[in-house]
Protein backbone atom coordinates (compact mmCIF):
# COMPACT_ATOMS: atom_id res chain seq x y z
CA UNK A 1 0.00 0.00 0.00
CA UNK A 2 2.97 2.40 0.52
CA UNK A 3 3.89 1.80 -3.20
CA UNK A 4 0.54 2.88 -4.46
CA UNK A 5 0.35 6.02 -2.15
CA UNK A 6 3.26 6.99 -3.26
CA UNK A 7 1.89 6.61 -7.46
CA UNK A 8 -1.24 8.68 -6.22
CA UNK A 9 0.67 11.53 -4.54
CA UNK A 10 3.34 11.34 -7.21
CA UNK A 11 0.22 12.43 -9.60
CA UNK A 12 -1.36 14.44 -7.19
CA UNK A 13 1.93 16.17 -7.00
CA UNK A 14 2.08 16.58 -10.66
CA UNK A 15 -1.15 18.16 -10.74
CA UNK A 16 -0.86 21.09 -8.27
CA UNK A 17 2.39 21.98 -10.48
CA UNK A 18 0.39 21.66 -13.47
CA UNK A 19 -2.14 24.17 -12.03
CA UNK A 20 0.68 26.53 -10.22
CA UNK A 21 2.27 26.74 -13.76
CA UNK A 22 -1.26 28.11 -14.85
CA UNK A 23 -0.95 30.67 -12.65
CA UNK A 24 -3.96 29.67 -10.33
CA UNK A 25 -4.88 27.25 -7.75
CA UNK A 26 -7.11 24.37 -7.79
CA UNK A 27 -9.86 25.72 -5.28
CA UNK A 28 -9.95 28.94 -7.85
CA UNK A 29 -9.88 27.05 -11.50
CA UNK A 30 -14.04 26.35 -11.71
CA UNK A 31 -14.11 30.77 -11.03
CA UNK A 32 -11.41 31.66 -13.20
CA UNK A 33 -12.84 29.71 -16.07
CA UNK A 34 -16.72 31.26 -15.66
CA UNK A 35 -14.68 34.78 -15.94
CA UNK A 36 -13.16 33.85 -19.21
CA UNK A 37 -16.28 32.47 -20.58
CA UNK A 38 -17.77 35.51 -19.42
CA UNK A 39 -15.30 37.50 -20.91
CA UNK A 40 -14.82 35.79 -24.31
CA UNK A 41 -18.77 35.96 -24.72
CA UNK A 42 -18.74 39.80 -24.32
CA UNK A 43 -15.94 39.38 -27.23
CA UNK A 44 -18.25 37.26 -29.12
CA UNK A 45 -21.26 39.10 -28.89
CA UNK A 46 -19.40 42.83 -29.59
CA UNK A 47 -17.96 41.27 -32.57
CA UNK A 48 -21.29 39.62 -33.74
CA UNK A 49 -23.07 43.08 -33.37
CA UNK A 50 -20.47 45.53 -35.00
CA UNK A 51 -20.27 42.70 -37.93
CA UNK A 52 -23.81 41.57 -38.09
CA UNK A 53 -25.09 44.94 -37.64
CA UNK A 54 -23.02 47.19 -40.34
CA UNK A 55 -23.06 44.84 -42.50
CA UNK A 56 -27.21 44.87 -42.30
CA UNK A 57 -26.72 48.42 -42.47
CA UNK A 58 -25.04 48.48 -45.30
CA UNK A 59 -26.76 46.35 -47.60
CA UNK A 60 -29.67 47.87 -47.12
CA UNK A 61 -28.89 51.02 -48.10
CA UNK A 62 -25.64 49.87 -50.95
CA UNK A 63 -27.53 46.51 -52.24
CA UNK A 64 -31.46 46.60 -50.98
CA UNK A 65 -32.96 49.89 -51.35
CA UNK A 66 -31.82 49.95 -54.93
CA UNK A 67 -32.74 46.87 -55.98
CA UNK A 68 -35.88 47.19 -55.03
CA UNK A 69 -36.12 50.06 -56.43
CA UNK A 70 -35.31 48.90 -59.93
CA UNK A 71 -38.18 45.96 -59.05
CA UNK A 72 -40.80 48.74 -58.56
CA UNK A 73 -40.01 50.88 -61.54
CA UNK A 74 -40.71 48.32 -63.69
CA UNK A 75 -43.94 49.47 -63.61
CA UNK A 76 -43.26 53.14 -63.65
CA UNK A 77 -44.69 55.24 -66.56
CA UNK A 78 -42.63 56.53 -69.09
CA UNK A 79 -42.85 60.32 -69.40
CA UNK A 80 -40.63 62.58 -71.96
CA UNK A 81 -38.17 64.88 -69.82
CA UNK A 82 -35.68 67.98 -69.85
CA UNK A 83 -32.22 67.89 -69.14
CA UNK A 84 -31.22 70.69 -66.94
CA UNK A 85 -27.74 70.04 -66.19
CA UNK A 86 -25.45 66.97 -65.20
CA UNK A 87 -22.38 66.48 -63.81
CA UNK A 88 -19.60 64.56 -62.00
CA UNK A 89 -19.26 66.31 -58.57
CA UNK A 90 -16.34 65.59 -56.35
CA UNK A 91 -16.91 64.65 -52.74
CA UNK A 92 -13.81 64.25 -50.82
CA UNK A 93 -12.63 60.89 -52.33
CA UNK A 94 -15.36 60.14 -54.05
CA UNK A 95 -17.55 60.72 -57.45
CA UNK A 96 -21.23 61.65 -57.11
CA UNK A 97 -23.10 62.00 -60.47
CA UNK A 98 -25.53 64.41 -60.60
CA UNK A 99 -28.03 64.56 -63.09
CA UNK A 100 -31.03 67.55 -62.86
CA UNK A 101 -34.47 66.94 -65.35
CA UNK A 102 -37.60 68.38 -65.17
CA UNK A 103 -40.56 66.84 -66.28
CA UNK A 104 -44.44 67.15 -66.78
CA UNK A 105 -47.43 64.83 -65.21
CA UNK A 106 -51.32 66.06 -65.21
CA UNK A 107 -50.00 69.76 -66.33
CA UNK A 108 -47.76 70.11 -63.59
CA UNK A 109 -44.16 70.68 -63.44
CA UNK A 110 -41.46 68.64 -61.23
CA UNK A 111 -38.17 68.69 -60.81
CA UNK A 112 -35.64 65.73 -59.66
CA UNK A 113 -32.11 64.82 -59.54
CA UNK A 114 -32.26 60.89 -59.37
CA UNK A 115 -30.76 59.42 -62.50
CA UNK A 116 -30.45 56.27 -60.70
CA UNK A 117 -31.43 54.27 -58.22
CA UNK A 118 -27.48 53.58 -56.61
CA UNK A 119 -27.10 56.99 -54.81
CA UNK A 120 -23.35 56.21 -53.32
CA UNK A 121 -20.32 57.81 -54.22
CA UNK A 122 -17.17 55.85 -55.38
CA UNK A 123 -14.14 56.38 -57.20
CA UNK A 124 -13.78 53.68 -59.17
CA UNK A 125 -15.01 52.23 -62.83
CA UNK A 126 -16.27 56.07 -62.80
CA UNK A 127 -16.03 56.39 -66.43
CA UNK A 128 -19.35 54.89 -67.15
CA UNK A 129 -20.83 58.49 -65.08
CA UNK A 130 -18.83 60.59 -67.59
CA UNK A 131 -20.39 58.94 -70.39
CA UNK A 132 -23.58 59.57 -68.96
CA UNK A 133 -22.80 63.40 -68.42
CA UNK A 134 -21.13 63.35 -71.75
CA UNK A 135 -24.61 61.62 -73.43
CA UNK A 136 -26.72 63.91 -71.42
CA UNK A 137 -26.02 67.92 -72.06
CA UNK A 138 -28.05 69.98 -70.66
CA UNK A 139 -30.92 70.89 -72.91
CA UNK A 140 -31.56 67.39 -74.24
CA UNK A 141 -34.82 66.00 -74.40
CA UNK A 142 -35.28 62.35 -73.24
CA UNK A 143 -37.49 59.69 -71.36
CA UNK A 144 -37.73 59.60 -67.54
CA UNK A 145 -39.99 56.81 -65.28
CA UNK A 146 -42.02 58.92 -62.89
CA UNK A 147 -43.68 56.63 -60.02
CA UNK A 148 -47.30 57.13 -60.35
CA UNK A 149 -48.26 56.97 -56.79
CA UNK A 150 -45.95 59.46 -56.50
CA UNK A 151 -45.12 61.95 -59.30
CA UNK A 152 -42.21 63.37 -57.19
CA UNK A 153 -40.10 60.67 -57.68
CA UNK A 154 -38.43 59.97 -60.94
CA UNK A 155 -35.67 58.19 -62.68
CA UNK A 156 -33.88 58.01 -65.76
CA UNK A 157 -32.31 54.90 -65.23
CA UNK A 158 -33.94 52.43 -64.00
CA UNK A 159 -31.71 49.26 -64.91
CA UNK A 160 -28.23 48.17 -63.20
CA UNK A 161 -25.36 50.27 -63.00
CA UNK A 162 -21.87 49.52 -62.39
CA UNK A 163 -21.76 51.13 -58.86
CA UNK A 164 -24.71 48.72 -57.82
CA UNK A 165 -21.80 46.05 -57.81
CA UNK A 166 -20.70 47.64 -54.55
CA UNK A 167 -24.15 46.02 -53.16
CA UNK A 168 -22.34 42.69 -52.59
CA UNK A 169 -19.59 44.06 -50.39
CA UNK A 170 -21.16 43.82 -46.93
CA UNK A 171 -22.26 39.98 -47.67
CA UNK A 172 -19.10 38.98 -45.99
CA UNK A 173 -19.58 40.90 -43.08
CA UNK A 174 -23.22 39.63 -43.16
CA UNK A 175 -21.57 35.86 -43.19
CA UNK A 176 -18.78 36.97 -40.31
CA UNK A 177 -21.56 38.38 -38.21
CA UNK A 178 -24.12 35.83 -38.64
CA UNK A 179 -21.80 33.10 -37.67
CA UNK A 180 -20.44 34.84 -34.38
CA UNK A 181 -24.53 35.41 -33.24
CA UNK A 182 -24.64 32.27 -33.88
CA UNK A 183 -21.73 31.68 -31.67
CA UNK A 184 -22.72 33.73 -28.91
CA UNK A 185 -26.53 32.28 -28.62
CA UNK A 186 -25.02 29.27 -28.50
CA UNK A 187 -26.41 27.69 -31.55
CA UNK A 188 -22.47 27.04 -33.15
CA UNK A 189 -20.77 25.54 -30.75
CA UNK A 190 -16.52 25.22 -31.26
CA UNK A 191 -15.75 21.50 -29.85
CA UNK A 192 -13.47 21.11 -27.48
CA UNK A 193 -10.29 19.27 -27.97
CA UNK A 194 -10.03 16.35 -25.15
CA UNK A 195 -6.89 14.44 -27.22
CA UNK A 196 -9.40 11.54 -28.04
CA UNK A 197 -10.10 9.71 -30.67
CA UNK A 198 -13.26 7.59 -31.73
CA UNK A 199 -13.80 6.66 -28.02
CA UNK A 200 -13.73 8.61 -24.84
CA UNK A 201 -13.34 6.84 -21.04
CA UNK A 202 -17.07 6.61 -19.68
CA UNK A 203 -15.99 9.13 -16.78
CA UNK A 204 -14.32 12.03 -16.57
CA UNK A 205 -10.54 11.80 -16.68
CA UNK A 206 -9.53 14.40 -13.65
CA UNK A 207 -5.61 14.87 -12.73
CA UNK A 208 -6.94 13.47 -9.07
CA UNK A 209 -9.99 11.05 -9.06
CA UNK A 210 -8.22 9.04 -11.96
CA UNK A 211 -4.67 8.47 -10.58
CA UNK A 212 -5.20 4.51 -11.53
CA UNK A 213 -8.04 2.74 -13.59
CA UNK A 214 -10.30 0.63 -11.84
CA UNK A 215 -11.56 -2.42 -12.83
CA UNK A 216 -15.02 -1.03 -13.49
CA UNK A 217 -13.36 1.11 -16.14
CA UNK A 218 -10.97 -1.78 -17.47
CA UNK A 219 -13.93 -3.40 -18.73
CA UNK A 220 -14.38 -0.10 -20.62
CA UNK A 221 -11.60 -0.34 -22.69
CA UNK A 222 -12.75 -1.46 -26.41
CA UNK A 223 -10.13 -4.13 -27.61
CA UNK A 224 -10.35 -4.54 -31.56
CA UNK A 225 -9.10 -2.61 -34.36
CA UNK A 226 -9.94 1.25 -34.30
CA UNK A 227 -8.92 3.43 -37.34
CA UNK A 228 -7.85 6.97 -36.02
CA UNK A 229 -9.41 9.92 -37.43
CA UNK A 230 -6.87 12.74 -38.44
CA UNK A 231 -6.91 16.30 -36.31
CA UNK A 232 -7.72 17.50 -39.81
CA UNK A 233 -8.03 17.06 -43.69
CA UNK A 234 -6.43 18.39 -46.57
CA UNK A 235 -9.27 19.13 -47.96
CA UNK A 236 -10.68 21.38 -45.04
CA UNK A 237 -7.91 23.06 -45.06
CA UNK A 238 -8.04 23.79 -48.09
CA UNK A 239 -11.38 25.27 -48.21
CA UNK A 240 -10.26 27.31 -44.74
CA UNK A 241 -7.95 28.75 -46.89
CA UNK A 242 -10.10 29.46 -49.74
CA UNK A 243 -12.46 31.41 -47.20
CA UNK A 244 -9.83 33.34 -45.32
CA UNK A 245 -8.10 34.67 -48.59
CA UNK A 246 -11.45 35.35 -50.25
CA UNK A 247 -12.49 37.56 -47.14
CA UNK A 248 -9.47 39.03 -46.99
CA UNK A 249 -8.68 39.98 -50.61
CA UNK A 250 -12.08 40.90 -51.23
CA UNK A 251 -11.70 43.61 -49.03
CA UNK A 252 -8.69 44.40 -49.58
CA UNK A 253 -8.91 44.71 -53.53
CA UNK A 254 -11.38 47.11 -53.16
CA UNK A 255 -8.71 49.85 -51.94
CA UNK A 256 -6.68 48.74 -54.06
CA UNK A 257 -8.21 49.20 -57.18
CA UNK A 258 -9.64 52.95 -56.03
CA UNK A 259 -5.72 53.52 -55.25
CA UNK A 260 -4.94 52.44 -58.32
CA UNK A 261 -7.38 54.58 -60.30
CA UNK A 262 -6.31 57.33 -58.06
CA UNK A 263 -2.81 57.35 -59.16
CA UNK A 264 -4.07 56.34 -62.99
CA UNK A 265 -5.96 59.94 -62.95
CA UNK A 266 -2.86 61.86 -60.96
CA UNK A 267 -4.55 62.02 -57.47
CA UNK A 268 -2.21 60.88 -55.49
CA UNK A 269 0.29 63.90 -54.89
CA UNK A 270 2.77 64.46 -51.92
CA UNK A 271 1.60 62.90 -48.53
CA UNK A 272 -1.08 61.07 -49.93
CA UNK A 273 1.71 58.21 -51.35
CA UNK A 274 1.83 57.65 -47.65
CA UNK A 275 -1.82 55.86 -48.70
CA UNK A 276 -0.13 53.72 -50.86
CA UNK A 277 2.27 53.13 -48.08
CA UNK A 278 -0.49 52.20 -45.61
CA UNK A 279 -2.22 49.97 -47.95
CA UNK A 280 1.21 47.73 -48.69
CA UNK A 281 1.21 45.15 -45.80
CA UNK A 282 -2.44 44.32 -45.97
CA UNK A 283 -1.52 43.43 -49.77
CA UNK A 284 1.28 41.22 -48.83
CA UNK A 285 -0.68 39.73 -46.36
CA UNK A 286 -3.34 38.78 -49.15
CA UNK A 287 0.09 38.20 -51.31
CA UNK A 288 0.71 35.47 -48.48
CA UNK A 289 -2.97 33.77 -48.18
CA UNK A 290 -2.75 32.99 -51.62
CA UNK A 291 0.43 31.36 -51.39
CA UNK A 292 -1.48 29.56 -49.02
CA UNK A 293 -3.93 28.22 -50.55
CA UNK A 294 -1.79 27.14 -53.33
CA UNK A 295 0.43 25.26 -50.33
CA UNK A 296 -2.89 23.42 -49.74
CA UNK A 297 -4.31 22.53 -52.83
CA UNK A 298 -0.33 20.94 -53.72
CA UNK A 299 -0.76 19.05 -50.02
CA UNK A 300 -3.72 16.94 -51.54
CA UNK A 301 -1.77 15.70 -53.93
CA UNK A 302 0.51 13.90 -51.20
CA UNK A 303 0.26 10.51 -49.97
CA UNK A 304 -2.44 9.72 -47.59
CA UNK A 305 -1.02 8.06 -44.18
CA UNK A 306 -3.82 5.35 -42.55
CA UNK A 307 -3.30 4.33 -38.61
CA UNK A 308 -4.97 1.47 -36.98
CA UNK A 309 -4.61 0.61 -33.35
CA UNK A 310 -5.70 -2.66 -31.74
CA UNK A 311 -7.58 -0.71 -28.68
CA UNK A 312 -9.68 2.41 -28.52
CA UNK A 313 -7.23 3.65 -25.33
CA UNK A 314 -4.04 2.92 -23.47
CA UNK A 315 -3.37 3.33 -20.18
CA UNK A 316 0.08 4.19 -19.55
CA UNK A 317 3.27 1.86 -18.98
CA UNK A 318 1.42 -0.59 -21.63
CA UNK A 319 2.05 -1.09 -25.48
CA UNK A 320 -0.69 -1.47 -28.38
CA UNK A 321 0.27 -2.52 -31.86
CA UNK A 322 0.13 0.25 -34.85
CA UNK A 323 -0.82 -0.77 -38.50
CA UNK A 324 -0.07 1.94 -40.88
CA UNK A 325 -0.59 2.34 -44.64
CA UNK A 326 0.34 5.40 -46.64
CA UNK A 327 -1.44 5.52 -50.21
CA UNK A 328 -0.17 7.57 -53.05
CA UNK A 329 2.99 8.53 -54.81
CA UNK A 330 5.56 6.74 -52.15
CA UNK A 331 9.25 7.96 -54.07
CA UNK A 332 8.78 11.59 -53.62
CA UNK A 333 9.26 11.33 -49.87
CA UNK A 334 12.90 10.74 -48.54
CA UNK A 335 12.22 10.13 -45.10
CA UNK A 336 9.27 8.74 -43.25
CA UNK A 337 8.44 8.71 -39.77
CA UNK A 338 5.76 8.16 -36.61
CA UNK A 339 6.07 9.52 -33.42
CA UNK A 340 3.90 9.54 -30.07
CA UNK A 341 3.89 13.36 -28.96
CA UNK A 342 2.43 14.59 -25.58
CA UNK A 343 1.61 18.33 -25.24
CA UNK A 344 0.37 20.08 -22.25
CA UNK A 345 -1.89 23.74 -22.46
CA UNK A 346 -2.16 25.87 -19.44
CA UNK A 347 -4.99 28.59 -19.66
CA UNK A 348 -3.95 31.33 -17.24
CA UNK A 349 -4.91 35.19 -17.32
CA UNK A 350 -2.50 38.23 -18.47
CA UNK A 351 -4.63 41.21 -17.32
CA UNK A 352 -7.63 40.83 -18.85
CA UNK A 353 -6.46 38.76 -21.45
CA UNK A 354 -6.69 34.97 -21.21
CA UNK A 355 -3.19 33.22 -22.56
CA UNK A 356 -2.79 29.35 -23.36
CA UNK A 357 0.97 28.24 -23.39
CA UNK A 358 1.48 25.20 -25.08
CA UNK A 359 4.47 23.06 -24.13
CA UNK A 360 5.80 19.22 -25.62
CA UNK A 361 6.71 17.23 -22.38
CA UNK A 362 7.23 13.95 -24.73
CA UNK A 363 7.96 13.29 -28.33
CA UNK A 364 9.12 9.48 -28.56
CA UNK A 365 10.23 7.78 -32.48
CA UNK A 366 8.23 4.99 -33.13
CA UNK A 367 8.73 4.09 -36.41
CA UNK A 368 11.59 6.20 -39.07
CA UNK A 369 12.88 4.40 -42.48
CA UNK A 370 14.41 5.91 -45.82
CA UNK A 371 13.05 2.58 -47.30
CA UNK A 372 9.88 2.96 -49.85
CA UNK A 373 8.71 -0.81 -49.33
CA UNK A 374 8.58 0.06 -45.25
CA UNK A 375 6.35 3.58 -45.63
CA UNK A 376 3.92 1.42 -47.89
CA UNK A 377 2.62 -0.43 -44.79
CA UNK A 378 3.71 -1.81 -41.69
CA UNK A 379 3.27 -3.11 -38.29
CA UNK A 380 4.69 -1.57 -34.70
CA UNK A 381 4.26 -1.58 -31.08
CA UNK A 382 3.68 1.76 -28.91
CA UNK A 383 4.79 1.53 -26.19
CA UNK A 384 3.63 4.48 -23.54
CA UNK A 385 6.35 5.40 -20.24
CA UNK A 386 4.46 4.81 -17.26
CA UNK A 387 6.41 8.01 -15.34
CA UNK A 388 4.58 10.44 -17.53
CA UNK A 389 1.09 11.84 -17.37
CA UNK A 390 -1.95 10.56 -18.97
CA UNK A 391 -4.58 12.48 -20.91
CA UNK A 392 -7.03 14.74 -19.18
CA UNK A 393 -9.34 18.27 -19.80
CA UNK A 394 -8.76 20.45 -16.62
CA UNK A 395 -10.62 24.00 -16.37
CA UNK A 396 -7.61 25.39 -17.04
CA UNK A 397 -5.01 23.05 -18.29
CA UNK A 398 -4.65 19.82 -20.88
CA UNK A 399 -2.82 17.10 -21.16
CA UNK A 400 -2.94 15.97 -24.86
CA UNK A 401 -1.65 12.70 -26.68
CA UNK A 402 -0.60 12.66 -30.21
CA UNK A 403 0.09 10.03 -32.99
CA UNK A 404 2.04 12.32 -35.71
CA UNK A 405 3.33 11.32 -39.49
CA UNK A 406 5.62 13.17 -41.32
CA UNK A 407 7.10 12.20 -44.79
CA UNK A 408 9.95 14.56 -45.97
CA UNK A 409 9.31 16.00 -49.61
CA UNK A 410 12.30 17.90 -51.64
CA UNK A 411 10.44 20.75 -52.76
CA UNK A 412 7.19 20.10 -51.99
CA UNK A 413 4.86 20.45 -49.31
CA UNK A 414 5.59 17.62 -46.85
CA UNK A 415 3.58 14.87 -45.47
CA UNK A 416 2.31 16.28 -42.08
CA UNK A 417 -0.78 14.25 -40.56
CA UNK A 418 -1.78 14.26 -36.35
CA UNK A 419 -4.09 11.42 -35.30
CA UNK A 420 -5.17 12.07 -31.39
CA UNK A 421 -5.51 9.33 -29.50
CA UNK A 422 -6.32 8.71 -25.54
CA UNK A 423 -3.91 7.78 -22.77
CA UNK A 424 -5.23 6.65 -19.73
CA UNK A 425 -4.40 6.31 -16.13
CA UNK A 426 -2.17 3.16 -15.09
CA UNK A 427 -4.45 0.05 -14.29
CA UNK A 428 -5.33 -0.61 -10.39
CA UNK A 429 -3.10 -3.89 -10.53
CA UNK A 430 -0.03 -2.58 -11.83
CA UNK A 431 -0.42 0.14 -9.22
CA UNK A 432 -0.55 -2.08 -6.33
Amino acid sequence: MNEVDREIKGIQALTKKLAKSAGQSPALSARQQRDARGCSGCVAWIFALMFFGGGCAMFFFMALRPWVGMLQARSWVATPCTVISSDVKADEDSLHLSVVFKYSVAQQDYQSDTYCFSSMGSNTANNWKRRVVRDHPAGKQTTCFVNPSNPEEAVIERGWVPDMWWGFFPIPFLLVGGAALLFALGVIRVPQSNATSHWQPPRSVSPVSTASLADSDQDEIVDGPVMLKPASTPRATLAGAIFIAAFWNGIVSIFVWEMIDRIRQGQIVGWQWFEVLFLTPFVLIGVGLIGFVFYSLLVLFNPRPTLTIDSAAIPLGESLRLTWNLAGRLSSINRFTISLKGVEKATYRRGTDTTTDTETFAEITIFETTEMFEMAEGLTEIHVPGDTMHSFDASNNKIQWTLEVHGDITLWPDVAASFPITILPKRLEEVA
